[in-house]
């Protein structure tokens, strides 16, 4: 051999870096022997199967919570969503909870409140959460609301709900979709799973024998098994590619301030109101996507129901009780 390639290779011979190559080269042999065993297992439960359902396909969206609730509220008011699929990613695992649970907008946007004054009364905020402060949170609402186990459970086996998320062991890191939740606990804690990003949590997430890491950083959105690509409906507070509801004009464009840090009564609303004007933007392309129109709800006491004034009125009243009632005192400004 050669003076040159034994230069090169001399290190190797060196019990250092021998063990050093060791500790990197069997870990990740390991991981990358469950990766393929996961595809070859794949690859046996495929289905030629296409199901014909409208499926809406949220991305993820860090903190513009209220975007969605506005897009969730158009939704809710304009079309019957009894039966349609759902998916998301990140936070867009919170919309797609509230959509297969048949929310009404109001609960979702007090719930979004809830986590929101969890989150701001934190001494570090939004950094280093632990998942149970996100879940009991969730629950002690959910209970409120009326929601038990069996309105999870009855999901099983119907192919309705799905949460995105990347799984970091095996390697290369892979997208991973999860499914049949069986109680609120554990489909609030899907909606953790797929936020995990250092330094908003302390740890990765661990569930089904899988060390999880936010969805994000495997997908913008989560494809459930046999979809039909023409009743795909992406939806995302970011004008992604191949996006059906999104912001269209500059004026609406986020910050990355909002972004990453949407405190004030200011940045909730207007969200909710861009949430609710991409909707309506893609009234047309939504309905030829499959989703079915709702008869038109009437009035309440804030006006047109299933209108941006309504939605902005009845918001402004729910968030000025929920400050009344909010025990922690939660500042807005």
């Amino acid at each position: 051999m050669g003076k040159r390639w034994q230069s090169v290779l001399s290190p190797l011979t060196n019990p250092t870096w021998k063990g050093l190559v060791a500790g990197i080269c069997i870990p990740l042999s390991f991981l990358t022997a469950r990766r393929l065993y996961r595809l070859i297992d794949s690859r046996k439960h495929a289905s030629d199967f296409i199901d014909r359902r409208p499926c809406l396909m949220y991305s993820g969206a860090a903190s513009l919570w209220c975007y969605y609730t506005g897009v969730y509220y158009y939704l809710y008011h304009k079309f019957d969503l009894t039966g349609v699929r759902t998916s998301g990613i990140s936070m867009g695992v919170t919309v797609s909870f509230a959509t297969v649970m048949h929310m009404n907008p109001r609960q979702k946007f007090e719930i979004g409140l809830h986590w929101a004054a969890m989150i701001w009364n934190r001494p570090l905020k939004c950094f280093l959460m632990h998942s149970d402060d996100w879940v009991d949170t969730g629950m002690r609402i959910t209970k409120e609301f009326g929601f038990t186990d069996e309105d999870v459970k009855k999901h099983i086996g119907t192919n309705t709900v799905f949460a995105g998320v990347t799984d970091v062991s095996v390697f290369p890191p892979q997208h991973v979709i999860l499914k049949d939740a069986k109680t609120l606990r554990e489909s609030l804690y899907w909606t953790t799973l797929s936020m995990r990003i250092f330094p908003f949590y302390r740890y990765l997430g661990w569930y089904r024998n899988m060390i999880i890491a936010d969805g994000v950083f495997s997908g913008f959105f989560t494809t459930p098994p046999n979809l039909d690509e023409s009743q795909a409906i992406r939806i995302s507070p970011f004008a992604l590619p191949g996006t059906d509801v999104h912001p269209l004009f500059p004026q609406e464009m986020f910050s990355a301030r909002d972004i990453c840090y949407s405190k004030t009564a200011k940045q909730m609303f207007r969200q909710l109101k861009i949430g609710y004007q991409a909707a309506e933007r893609a009234h047309e392309k939504l309905l030829r996507k499959g989703l079915k129109p709702k008869a038109e709800a009437g009035r309440d006491e804030f006006g047109q129901i299933g209108t941006l004034d309504h939605l902005i009125v009845s918001s402004e009243y729910i968030f000025e009780e929920f400050k009344k009632k909010d025990p922690l005192k939660t500042c807005w400004d």
